[in-house]
């Protein structure tokens, strides 16, 4: 298994960034439609939203990552801080939901555990359990336990 690092992320995003770039005006030279532009706009939202992901998910750091952001894609800084934060929560959301499901349970009843704990609630508003998402046994307990 070859290891990703920080430098191999930040390649890949300034290469598909110059790419769906270059596709969007191969596709639609300098006559994009409405719909198009749309589509357009949400591909490079869906990019951003990667971007962020991935950056994260590989452990890079919070201030490289908005500078990233505001290098490759022109966010600048509040507006990438804003994001980077609901990123936490979400990807902390997604780890919980993850373990639940290879714990066995079913959709439902990870949506009713997710309900009866209030737990998308309690990792919105409190980043200390943000901390626990490679820990998803211990995150799992705390959001149990937090009134």
């Amino acid at each position: 298994m070859v290891a990703i690092n920080s430098d191999d992320v930040k390649e890949y995003i300034a290469a598909g960034t110059k790419l769906v770039a270059d596709l969007a005006f191969k596709a639609y030279g300098d006559n994009i439609s409405q719909v198009g532009e749309t589509a357009f706009l949400d591909a490079i939202e869906i990019g951003i939203t990667n971007t962020i992901a991935a950056l994260y998910d590989a452990d890079v750091g919070d201030n490289e990552i908005i500078s990233i952001l505001n290098k490759h894609w022109g966010i600048n800084r509040d507006e990438a801080e804003k994001r980077l934060i609901y990123e936490k929560s979400q990807a902390t959301i997604r780890e919980l939901k993850r373990h639940l499901k290879m714990q066995g349970l079913t959709t439902t009843e990870i949506d009713q555990f997710m309900i009866s704990n209030k737990a998308s609630i309690k990792i919105k508003r409190n980043n200390e359990l943000w901390k626990l998402r490679r820990k998803p046994e211990k995150l799992m307990k705390e959001v149990q336990e937090l009134k």
